[in-house]
């Protein structure tokens, strides 16, 4: 279960450098097909935290394709993690659990204003009262020992975003999360992180073990996730996802199709389109690939990320193509 204070820092007596806490806030806009994100990586073992603030709106295969990068890997630790600011223009207070004001002024008249309000309770994937395939064995995480302590929240952000001079109005449905625990760069694992949010009413949220090396169905393997329908939280049981990928060895995804099982044996079956893509050098010992990705279900159309972690240490040398 998670509570109020665990927005803050878990930092254990005797730290050690690979020990990690992190959040993760996003906005997507389907009208101008962009995607925005904050990721902040705090690593109190050595006194820095990484800060990126990116915004994307086209499918890319190299970072100068983004239209807007401001990735910063050693700023000061703050003294709080629920309240600071940074030295590069962030500024983040966490009024709790659920409630978030993130400000941010960058460079080239770039500038974001958001308001995250949480549309439900963190989902604590180590509480079995949540998780129906919640447990401590890190190994049964998703991403190891990185996830574990983790939750994810479907949340409503609203506010407005500037990008080069050009303004917009942001209100969506998104996932946000936190995690703490060792985060080594060496042996991080290959996972999934993928959402499809439809309204306040409809949305889900997956984690997955990913096997790249694996093909089509048999690559993702459920780990976690959730489906929020009308305010209710329905822990997942199953779930089966497929990435499109022009075949062979190719990496980036062109789309997803998906079936999960929730609790309640109800089964939900969606389609994805990549409309939004780019390599998320977010650790410089992977190649994560993050995707915008326009999804359907039944008769509703929504949007959310898809972040494939491709572990650099472990998948050189293997024949993979862009």
């Amino acid at each position: 279960m998670i509570r109020s204070e665990d927005v803050g820092y878990h930092t254990p007596e005797n730290v050690t450098y690979d020990w990690a806490e992190t959040s993760f806030f996003s906005i997507y806009l389907p009208e101008p097909n962009l995607v925005a994100w904050v990721y902040l990586v705090a690593r109190p073992g050595v006194g820095a935290m990484v800060c990126d603030v990116e915004v994307i709106d086209r499918i890319g295969r190299i970072s100068l394709e983004a239209r807007y990068a401001d990735f910063q890997q050693h700023l000061p630790l703050p003294e709080r993690f629920e309240s600071f600011t940074l030295p590069n223009g962030l500024t983040l207070e966490a009024k709790d659990e659920r409630t978030y004001r993130i400000d941010y002024v960058g460079v080239d008249d770039t500038e974001l204003h958001w308001d995250v309000r949480g549309l439900m309770e963190p989902f604590d994937i180590h509480d079995q009262g949540m998780d129906p395939l919640a447990s401590h064995d890190p190994n049964a995480s998703g991403f190891g020992a990185a996830y574990a302590n983790h939750f994810d929240m479907t949340a409503q952000v609203t506010g407005t975003i500037k990008v080069r001079g050009k303004s917009y109005d942001v209100d969506c449905v998104t996932t946000m999360d936190h995690s703490w625990g060792p985060r080594g760069e060496r042996g991080m694992r290959s996972m999934g992180w993928i959402n499809a949010n439809f309204g306040t009413d409809l949305a889900f949220q997956t984690i997955w073990s990913f096997d790249p090396l694996a093909i089509g169905w048999d690559q993702f393997k459920l780990a976690h996730g959730y489906a929020l329908i009308d305010g209710r939280v329905r822990g997942l049981t199953a779930g089966r996802i497929r990435a499109i990928r022009p075949g062979g060895k190719k990496v980036f995804p062109g789309g997803y199709e998906a079936v999960l099982t929730d609790l309640d044996g109800a089964e939900y079956r969606l389609v994805g389109t990549v409309v939004a893509q780019q390599p998320w050098a977010c650790y410089s010992c992977s190649m994560p690939i993050l995707s915008l990705v326009r999804w359907t279900y039944k008769d509703r159309e929504g949007s959310g990320q898809a972040q494939e972690n491709w572990p650099l240490d472990s998948l050189t040398g293997q024949g993979f193509e862009p």
